[in-house]
This record gives structure tokens, C-alpha cells and sequence, in this order.
């Protein structure tokens, strides 16, 4: 604020006010011509049809701002993100190395101290890579290194769209990603802060190989992920919009406003003077609880009788409904609301949004992001001699889908299993289980427990007693 606005502002605060609210405007609306200007003088045939594979593509055009805001202060945002992020990541997707004990031991350590921030362990990082990736389109995982660390040197580093330099331009240079000359992506540039800090320092160059642009890739020679909300942000603002509007009209309703009526035959002429009630007291414009008044001859009242807008209900839930599929969770997963579901009906409609998140699971998050930082792992860990081998074999295990029948779920397994039709290992990998690893447990724990002369109904049978042989002594059954 310079001297001339402290100057007004000290004089007129209210006309101050307008005067920076007007430029605050006049900033949003000068910066959004200059991007339409820029996007037209790159592109002349910009939002026309010219056979081109790049005018067929949907224009990336969408305001960061109003994702975040959608994710951060609408409620059915937030309950769409966390939806997602449920089923799709979890408690995070866990990883089962194959090969030695130590290897084992390493990577369980690394997890725990893998944030270059030092804030989350690996399974958060996840959480917050996938949160960022459905909120605005992508996220940036990078490789780094740190001295004097715990483990391994290894850490990697979360960042979001808004610390890309996509104002860096060049030959090779778009939207901050830089190209080779065949379209292979060989760097990214990124900002090393935001907002003021930034400013005093330029943007740098971080290889390819350190980094996995995390995003669904929907079209071939897509370069940028797309948000979850981007088909149905002006759908989630008209629900903002009807709800605030309901609101108003019932605080209009519960403030009791009145209106006094004069009629113009008991008004004195020149002075326009009301008649006398006949004593000395103001007229009533205000009412309080017992109070008893007299209108002045002439006076009348009507109150206030908003009329509420018919179908609201229905308005509101036919735009939940199309953004639930905009989004892709379901309705009910976007609202909480369970009143018109029953028990078979919410199983059948969580059926397509459990295949959409394993098609993700196995598609993005494990190829794209997991995998590529198994690798940097296996690497780091043969560099700096704590294995011999730079590759290693892991497995990746989704967490478990929750079961609402669990009963009825347990019996359709051992169905299956006895009819050959599913197997052991499949099923635990369902459940979020990595097979190698529960069944070196399960004969560890029965080992113990036997040699302690327990047994238990659920024990698994041995091979003699398959065979038709002795049962497990009756005296230490339990």
C-alpha cells in the first residue's frame, strides 16, 4: 500500500476498502486475458478443430486455486478425496522383498525414515503422492540424498504442481518439463519454495532419472495428469450456491422482519408528520418478548413470509448424483448418505468402485511410483555395500477391501478353495497379506504353540492326522 491509499484509507476506509477490492479484480481478470493471450500466440488455431492429435485433447485450463479450494473447503470434495484415497491406498500398499533377511530388515528400516522432510514414513508418503495426484492432476516424487543418515542416504521428496516452473519455456522446454528431440521427458524444473521466498531464488533443473511424475495417463502423449474434479467443478459450485441460498432464506425466516405500512389519509400535510396515538411515545419499531403496543391511527404491519424454492432436495441430489460419477466414487461413498441403500444394493454398487481403484493399483501407483522406487532402493543399497546384487525381486500388497458380511465371505472362499476354483495365496494377497511371508509365520507360531501343549479347533491338521492318524491329545485342547 503505498502513501496515497494510507492516505485515503486513513480518510474514507470505506471507500479505501472498494478501491482494493476493485484491483484485487482488475489483477484475476488482467492475469486471466494475458493467459488467453499467451495460449492464442502458442497455439494460432487455439480451441479450433484443425485435425491436429493436440486440438482433439481436452485444454489443461483449470485454475489450480479453485482445485485446492474445491478440495479443501468444500465438503464433498473432501469426502470424495478421502474416498478415493481409502480405496486406493489405504494404510498403504505394502511391499514384501524377495531375497535375504537382511534385505528384509533394510527396506522395513528405510520405510520408516524414507521422507526427505522427515515427517511421514513411506506409507504416508504414499498417501500424500495419490491425495495430491487426485486433487490436482499429478505429483512429483524425487530422489534425494542426505549425509550422516540413519539406514541409508536414500530419502524421497513429495511435491505438487504448484512448485513446477511452468513458466519455464525454451526449444525444449514446456509447462517446466523438458524434452528430448524424440519427446522423451530428460528434466524437470522446479522452485525450491513457494510464494515470497522464491523470488530471490530461480528455478533448477532436476534430471528425469530422479524423478516419477506421478499421474493416470488417459490419452496417448498425455504430458500432465487431469484433477478428479475437473468435470464437475461448476456442478459442486451450483450445490454451494443452492445450499447458501436455502440458508439465507431461513435466516430471512427466523429474524421476524416487519414492515410498517402509513396510510396517506392520516398523513398531515405540509410537513408530513404522522398523526398523534395520542401520547408522547416513539412509534414502535422493534418488539420485544411480552410487549404490547398501539399502532398511531393509519399505521399497519405485515411481516416478512419468504417463500422456500419447491424441488431443492431433488436439485441437490441429481447434481450429487453426477458428481459422484464425475469424480468416480458413489453416491454414497460422496455423501454418506446410506437412507435409500440396502445391504445388497451398497455391495453391488462398491463392486465397481473396488475394480476401479484395483485398476489403479496395478496400473499407476505400482508401476509408475512403487516400483521406480523399489529400484532407486535396490540401487542406493548396492552403491553403498549393504547388498550385492543392484536388483531385487518385490511384491506389492494392496491393503484389504473391508468385508461387510464376513461370514458369508469366508464361506464363498473355502467354497472356492475346495472346488479348485481359488487359492491360498490369491486370496491372502486379497486381503492384504504377502503368502510367503504369512505362512513362515503361521508354522513359526504353531511350532511355539505346540511346544507349549496348546492346541486349538483351527489348528491345521498334520500330515499323519490328514492320513487318518491320531488327533492332538484331548487334554490340551482349548
Amino acid at each position: 500500500m503505498n502513501l496515497i491509499e494510507r492516505t485515503i484509507a486513513a480518510v474514507a476506509p470505506r471507500y479505501a476498502t472498494k478501491r482494493a477490492l476493485a484491483r484485487v479484480q482488475f489483477d484475476q481478470v488482467s492475469r486471466a486475458a494475458e493467459t488467453m493471450r499467451r495460449l492464442r500466440e502458442d497455439n494460432p488455431n487455439f480451441g479450433v478443430n484443425t485435425g491436429e492429435p493436440n486440438d482433439a485433447r481436452p485444454s489443461r485450463l483449470v485454475d489450480r486455486a479453485t482445485l485446492l479450494r474445491l478440495a479443501y473447503q468444500n465438503p464433498y470434495g473432501r469426502k470424495a478425496i478421502r474416498a478415493l484415497l481409502n480405496g486406493t491406498i489405504g494404510w498403504g500398499i505394502t511391499g514384501a522383498p524377495k531375497g535375504p533377511k537382511a534385505l528384509q530388515n533394510l527396506w522395513t528400516e528405510w520405510t520408516r525414515v524414507s521422507d526427505y522432510r522427515g515427517r511421514l514414513n513411506f506409507y504416508g508418503q504414499q498417501a500424500l503422492a495419490t491425495r495430491t495426484m487426485f486433487r490436482e492432476g499429478d505429483s512429483f516424487i524425487v530422489r534425494r540424498y542426505v549425509k550422516d543418515a540413519k539406514v541409508m542416504p536414500l530419502r524421497i521428496d513429495v511435491l505438487d504442481g504448484g512448485l513446477l516452473d511452468t513458466s519455464k519455456v525454451g526449444e525444449n522446454i514446456e509447462d517446466g518439463i523438458e524434452y528430448s528431440v524424440d519427446g522423451i521427458v530428460t528434466g524437470y524444473w522446479f522452485f525450491p519454495a513457494r510464494a515470497d521466498y522464491r523470488r530471490s531464488r530461480p528455478s533448477f533443473r532436476i534430471p528425469a532419472e530422479d524423478v516419477i511424475h506421478l499421474y493416470e495417463q488417459e490419452d496417448a502423449g498425455q504430458k500432465r495428469g487431469r484433477s478428479v474434479f475437473e468435470s464437475v467443478i461448476k456442478k459442486l459450485g451450483d450445490i454451494d450456491e443452492a445450499l447458501e441460498a436455502d440458508l439465507v432464506r431461513r435466516k430471512i425466516e427466523s429474524c421476524f422482519v416487519g414492515f410498517r405500512r402509513i396510510n396517506p389519509d392520516w398523513v398531515d400535510e405540509p410537513f408530513g408528520q404522522i398523526q398523534s396515538r395520542g401520547d408522547d411515545l416513539p412509534p414502535a419499531e422493534y418488539f420485544e418478548p411480552g410487549t404490547m403496543t398501539t399502532l398511531a391511527p393509519g399505521e399497519d404491519v405485515q411481516f416478512a413470509d419468504p417463500k422456500p424454492a419447491g424441488g431443492l432436495n431433488d436439485a441437490l441430489k441429481a447434481n450429487l448424483l453426477a458428481t459422484a460419477a464425475g469424480v468416480g466414487v458413489t453416491y454414497e461413498h460422496q455423501t454418506g448418505d446410506l437412507s435409500n441403500v440396502n445391504f445388497s444394493s451398497y455391495r453391488a454398487g462398491a463392486l465397481e468402485f473396488d475394480a476401479t481403484n484395483e485398476e489403479r493399483q496395478f496400473n499407476t501407483i505400482i508401476p509408475v511410483f512403487l516400483d521406480r522406487v523399489w529400484d532407486w532402493f535396490c540401487q542406493a543399497a548396492y552403491e553403498f555395500g549393504k547388498t550385492r546384487t543392484p536388483s531385487y525381486e518385490m511384491r506389492w500388497t494392496p491393503p484389504p477391501r473391508k468385508s461387510i458380511d464376513r461370514e458369508g465371505d469366508a464361506k464363498a472362499d473355502i467354497l472356492e478353495m475346495q472346488a479348485g476354483l481359488e487359492n491360498r495365496r490369491s486370496l491372502l494377497n486379497s486381503r492384504g497379506i504377502d503368502h510367503d511371508t504369512f505362512m513362515a509365520e503361521t508354522k513359526a507360531d504353531l511350532a511355539k504353540q505346540q511346544d507349549q501343549g496348546l492346541f486349538y479347533k483351527g489348528d491345521p491338521f498334520t500330515a499323519n492326522q490328514a492320513a487318518g492318524g491320531q488327533t492332538a491329545p484331548a487334554q490340551g485342547n482349548s
